[in-house]
């Protein structure tokens, strides 16, 4: 990661420079298919500075490029700027690279030791969708988002659109908050069946860095015993509110959970589960991502991913030119 970065530039172009010079992407593989007339890194560059710049639609996008020359080469656009169809259609398959870097990311700020994996928290939040809404009483209304289903939480009520589903790290000392594994679903899939999959990549990021997972935290939905025993195969502990039935004996792990949350440590570990609920809070507040800006199943993952990359740049750019790492809203414009 580059820093020897001019100091008279807006901080958004020194973090797109930083992203631009400091990292390889590998290029769609195998030969089927047109060639990219635009390198993966300056089409994330662009939706990087969507996010940032909290522009509320990618014809929006499309026209900032147009009209701002200056943002168009920061992004590495420097002969000719894609169109609105163009980043409309490369958003659809932007997910998987945008989380790949995003793992990069999260290695460095490991080897930093800027956050901590001991301690994780997974949690998930709704998103409205863009647009007119579905009604099941008036089936002829069509929903502007096709992709998005009603969704029920207990501090939101109904909300029709999509479900981010984050595992990240808590606030220990010396450390900060990051996203470290994410899945956008549609707004019905309940929380479950999501944890088996983020902890798969989660666990996958700490053997690459050679870290260890000493508690998981979530919720009560979390509750179940596959998630026990998953824990328990790969060296964590789940810590959750545990179902208590009376006269009734659970697995091993769920005892010990039951023990480990009334205790006193257990508490103080357990009250760090409020960080992730911060994390999306943050999000939301400076991408505006309630109301997502997309539309569409694929789209919204690869736009969420987008957001949860650039707020990973966000912290490692703030360290690398001596800023508060959690100063990640005085980028944004």
């Amino acid at each position: 990661m580059a820093t020897n970065i001019l100091g008279s530039l807006p901080e958004l172009v020194k973090l797109l420079v930083s992203l631009t010079a400091g990292f390889s992407w590998r290029q769609r593989e195998g030969s089927r298919g047109r060639p990219y007339v635009y390198q993966t890194k300056n089409i994330v560059n662009a939706f990087i500075v969507m996010v940032y710049f909290r522009l509320r639609s990618v014809r929006s996008l499309a026209r900032f490029l147009v009209s701002h020359s200056y943002w168009a080469k920061a992004c590495g656009f420097t002969e000719q700027i894609p169109s609105y169809r163009t980043l409309s259609r490369r958003l659809v398959v932007l997910d998987k690279p945008a989380v790949c870097f995003a793992n990069q990311v999260i290695q460095i700020l490991l080897r930093y030791h800027l956050i901590s994996i001991r301690i994780i928290s997974t949690d998930s939040s709704l998103c409205a969708a863009l647009g007119k809404v579905a009604h099941k009483n008036h089936p002829e209304k069509k929903a502007t988002d096709p992709d998005a289903r009603w969704g029920w939480s207990e501090s939101r009520d109904w909300v029709f659109g999509y479900k981010l589903h984050l595992t990240s790290t808590v606030l220990l000392p010396g450390k900060t908050l990051a996203p470290l594994a994410w899945i956008t679903t549609s707004a019905n899939l309940h929380d479950s069946k999501l944890f088996l999959p983020l902890m798969e990549r989660a666990t996958a990021l700490a053997r690459r860095a050679r870290r260890r997972i000493k508690f998981s935290l979530g919720d009560k939905a979390y509750d179940i015993n596959e998630n026990y025993s998953f824990s328990l195969g790969n060296d964590f502990r789940l810590v959750t509110p545990v179902r208590r039935f009376k006269n009734r004996r659970e697995i091993a792990q769920k005892e010990w959970a039951k023990r480990f949350v009334d205790s006193p440590q257990g508490k103080a570990i357990y009250g760090r589960r409020a960080d992730n609920e911060r994390l999306f809070a943050q999000l939301k507040d400076l991408f505006l991502i309630d109301p997502l800006p997309v539309k569409g199943q694929c789209k919204v993952a690869s736009y969420l991913s987008v957001v949860c990359l650039a707020y990973l740049l966000g912290i490692l750019y703030n360290h690398l030119n001596g800023r508060s790492l959690r100063a990640i809203k005085s980028l944004a414009t």
